[in-house]
């Protein structure tokens, strides 16, 4: 067996996130949070300024971030964006605005072609299969989306950011599952669709990585994939080779 230990990351990997461009996904996500403040305090706020703020202070966090690898704290933006709207702030209502704003994103996702056909492949052959993918929404939404395209049980363990509050490219994440894979950097490989985050990350702890190619992904960064696919069934050659 060439490997002990398979990764991958979720979104642009497994799971498609961007059928519809992330600015509407945005507007309409801050429409449906609107309604939801209208129905659970009976406020009017307006959903272009909620738009306006929410991110506009989620892309000043990711200005200053920097190389800091830490997680965005969705739930501590929203609630600063809602009490600066006039929004009394009951126990709960920040989770409960963003599982609101979620729902367009949500509604939009797509299985990629063959996720779950390589994912059982690679599990029938014995080898352990986890999964590390950057977040700012709260984990369990995407195991419910998992679960709801049937590869949830194809893994042996799942590494959120949101839920561990470190992302990738850092070293910690990917050092975490090689523990949670019990393998060694060499008998473990990686597949993502960013090259900073999903080959440079894995790479810098010795983990092989493979990009998968997403048409009009930012790939100018001074990084080299062990390998470059297209469509996930190219990994059969690659995995089982």
């Amino acid at each position: 067996m060439k490997y002990k230990l398979v990764l991958f990351d979720l979104g642009g990997t497994l799971i498609n996130y961007d059928n519809s461009p992330w600015p509407e996904l945005g507007r309409l996500g801050c429409i449906e949070g609107a309604k939801f403040i209208k129905r659970e305090l009976g406020l009017e706020i307006d959903a272009e300024i909620l738009n306006e703020k929410l991110h506009n202070a989620i892309g000043r966090m990711i200005e200053t971030r920097g190389n800091d690898e830490n997680e965005l704290d969705l739930v501590a933006m929203t609630a600063r964006t809602l009490g600066e709207l006039g929004i009394n702030l009951s126990d709960g209502l920040p989770e409960k605005f963003i599982d609101a704003y979620y729902k367009p994103i949500g509604d939009q996702i797509t299985l990629f072609p063959y996720a779950g056909e390589i994912l059982r492949k690679i599990k029938n052959e014995g080898m352990k299969i986890g999964l590390v993918s950057n977040t700012i929404f709260p984990a369990d939404y995407h195991r419910r989306e998992m679960k709801s395209y049937e590869i949830f049980d194809c893994f042996d363990f799942t590494i959120f950011s949101s839920e561990e509050k470190i992302r990738k490219p850092g070293k910690r994440i990917f050092e975490k599952a090689l523990r949670l894979g019990d393998a060694y950097p060499d008998e473990t490989i990686f597949i993502g669709d960013r090259l900073v985050e999903d080959v440079g990350g894995p790479q810098s702890v010795g983990i092989k990585a493979v990009l998968k190619y997403v048409e009009g992904r930012d790939y100018s960064a001074d990084i080299v994939p062990a390998e470059t696919i297209h469509e996930l069934s190219e990994l059969e050659n690659i995995i089982f080779e």
